[in-house]
Formats: structure tokens, sequence, C-alpha cells
């Protein structure tokens, strides 16, 4: 009994072994790129400060700063994309207005779990590009990143890395010029998005957004006059978003470090060890005793 028990377990030693292995690699080629994806409780909020300058009806620019609060709430599912659900608020903070009514434009997006990509046979709006930076970038990499205010994709270029608070960060460079957006509802010229600048910082492992500089700026081509500035828009992060980011961005490093490299690979050195084992040195010890 004691001389056939003995070939079942190291037989057992190898089948747990080789299931380890099995299940390493699934981990990397299938159950990560499932934890990947974007949940579908999403539900994120950021601040914004900025500067807006608004022509009068003489064509002076006036600006006054304000407070941007934005939302994004998953709401189900369509043909694989996660409807996303984005509303902004805008404050004028010299004097407490609420303006939203002038430049909020809530909408249902409809982003790829997976890649994140807006879908636009889903999207209500046709988008196309990507919804926000996909992770694990590198200098040199491009993609096309959706403007809302090009009202299309606009190329975005991985154009170095850089120290951000301690955290390394990849910055990312969108920019656009001269995209003709139509005839201005009010006044039926064509309108124009004369320039669109952002630089991102992104933590190039989860593609956490951690700070962001926007500028933007709207003309009218009027005749006899050209082309004439109606808008211009300077955006960035408020600093209580970039602290909670920070965090968010340094925890999904971590995580995604022990969830996409130290988990599979220990599962898959575990499990050859324990194959070696069972062919190299149980045999050894066993003819020994023998």
């Amino acid at each position: 009994m004691t001389t056939e028990g003995k070939p079942k377990k190291r037989f057992i030693v190898s089948i747990v072994g080789l299931l380890l292995v099995i299940l390493g690699v699934l981990w990397i080629t299938v159950i990560f790129p499932w934890l990947e994806q974007l949940p579908l409780d999403l539900e994120e909020e950021y601040d914004f400060d900025g500067q807006f300058w608004v022509a009068t009806p003489t064509l002076e620019l006036v600006s006054f700063p304000v407070r941007i609060h934005r939302e994004w709430e998953a709401n189900g599912t369509a043909d694989g994309a996660l409807l996303i659900n984005e509303t902004m608020t805008f404050t004028n903070t010299d004097t407490g207005e609420d303006v939203s009514y002038r430049y909020a434009d809530p909408s249902v997006l409809a982003v790829d779990r997976k890649s994140r990509k807006f879908n636009p046979e889903v999207d209500e709006r046709g988008r196309e590009g990507y919804w926000s930076p996909p992770p694990r970038l590198g200098v040199g990499d491009t993609f096309e990143l959706y403007h809302p205010s090009a009202r299309g994709p606009l190329p975005a270029n991985v154009v170095r890395e850089e120290d951000f608070r301690g955290l390394k960060v990849l910055v990312i460079e969108i920019s656009g010029e001269n995209i003709p957006l139509g005839p201005d509802p009010q006044s039926g010229m064509d309108n124009y998005l004369t320039k669109a600048e952002i630089t991102m910082l992104v933590e190039p492992s989860s593609g956490t957004v951690v700070d962001e500089h926007s500028l933007v700026v709207r003309s009218l081509d009027i005749p006899m006059m050209g082309m004439v500035e109606v808008y211009r828009s300077v955006v960035v992060y408020a600093e209580e978003t970039i602290v909670d980011l920070m965090d968010t961005a340094k925890y999904a490093h971590t995580m995604l470090f022990w969830i996409r490299t130290i988990i599979p690979w220990l599962l898959i050195g575990l499990g050859a060890v324990m194959v070696l084992i069972d062919v190299l040195v149980l045999p050894r010890i066993q003819a020994r005793r023998e």
C-alpha cells in the first residue's frame, strides 16, 4: 500500500503544479484584462478652476473666473459599451452665479469597457477616439483622444516622462487648430475652433490623469473683418482634485503591480517548482528510501 501511494502523491503534486502554471497564464491573458475593464459601477467627479473670456456684442472680450464641477456615473451597458452620464456645473466665482445654462452640455457617453474608446455606433453623438488615455503608454506613443470643443478626436502625443510630486508621470500633449464647427447658432457666421491645447500628466500603469491644463479659443469668420476671437478659456484641475487623483494613481500603481505582475508570476513560478520537484527530487528521495 505504501509503494502504491507514493506515486499517487507524486502525481498529485505534478497536477497541482501544472494547474498553478495554467492559472498564472490565464491570469495574464484572461483574468487581468477582465479586471482592468471600466467598472460597471463607475462613479467619478472632478473640479476645475479656470478663466473664461467671452465677446460682448461690440466684440470686446470680457473675462471672469469659473469653477467647473464634472460628474461621470455609469448607467448600464449597450453592445459592450459602458453608458456614462456626464453632467457639468459652471459657476462664476466672482458673482456666485450658476452659468451652466450657457456652457453645460449634459450627455450620455458610450465607452468600450476594454479599450476605453468611444463606440460611435452606440454613442448618442457618434463620438470617436479615446475617452481617456489608455494604460501602459510610453514615450513616443500616439493615440486619438476625443475633444469636446473639437467635436471629434485630436492627435495625442506622449512627449516625455517627468516627476510630479514624487510620482513618475507621462506628459501627453493634445492640439488642434482652425477646425470648422459650422454656423454659429446666433449669428449664422462660420464658427471655428481656432486653437485647442491640452497638456495631461498621466500615471502610465493605470492611465490615471493627475493634472491637466486646457486652452480653447473659438473665433467667428466675420465679413470684412476676418477671423475674430469670441471665446477663450484656460482651465486646470482644482488643487483638491489633484490631491485625490494622486492618491488614486499611487494606489492603482501599487495594486496593478501586484495584480498584473507579482500574483501571476508567483503562480507560474510556484507551479513550475512543484513540477520540477516532482520530476527531479521526489524520485531520488524515493529511490534512496527503497
